[in-house]
């Protein structure tokens, strides 16, 4: 309820102007250093997975501020020379958005494509692979990536690349000079067009 809640204050706040109320509907926490750079998709991201409850724990065992699966902590752990500890993903929102961040970047560099490399973090790469096999790959024109987004047969990965990348733009409007997209049609630099559409 308190989610839902947020959101309708959120975007009630963005089409109404009341940019006062912006900070309940998207809060902010602090990124830390090294980390700026993905400061949008941060944000993006931890309102989504977690409503920035550094606790949390998902049904399916996911931790912490940015919903990491413990194996994919550890991994991530590993990549960065960081010591794993299980414990630390809901304690320690700091190293929950070092390996969130980090794991996304790991994730967008393989895509090159905010859309894949979202729904990558919800449903895992080979899921998406699979979908890009199926569907037609956004990223060659063989398919424009709305459609694609669409075709994701997960509706909850449908629906998590879709708030995620509505989060991105409105922390980009709410923050502009953390903002990680350009010009005035934000949603389609995100999803890798060159004009609105």
């Amino acid at each position: 309820l308190a989610d839902e809640l947020s959101r309708t204050i959120g975007r009630s706040a963005m089409t109404n102007g009341l940019s006062e109320y912006s900070a309940v509907g998207f809060p902010t926490v602090p990124v830390p250093a090294g980390y700026e750079s993905n400061w949008t998709i941060i944000h993006a991201i931890s309102r989504q997975e977690s409503q920035f409850d550094r606790a949390a724990v998902s049904h399916a065992g996911a931790r912490g501020l940015m919903q990491l699966m413990p194996g994919t902590a550890r991994e991530q752990s590993g990549k960065m020379g960081l010591a794993y500890s299980q414990a630390s993903l809901t304690t320690d929102p700091n190293l929950s958005i070092m390996l969130g961040s980090s794991y996304f970047q790991r994730i967008y560099a393989n895509y090159g494509s905010y859309p894949l490399a979202v729904a990558a973090y919800n449903a895992g790469g080979g899921n998406v692979n699979k979908w890009l096999r199926a569907n037609g790959d956004p990223r060659t024109g063989a398919v424009d990536m709305v459609d694609w987004i669409e075709a994701i047969p997960f509706q909850e990965t449908r629906n998590y690349v879709q708030r995620v990348l509505e989060n991105a733009v409105v922390y980009d409007l709410l923050n502009p000079p953390r903002a990680a997209s350009r010009g005035s049609a934000r949603l389609s630099w995100y999803l890798g067009k060159n004009r609105p559409g």
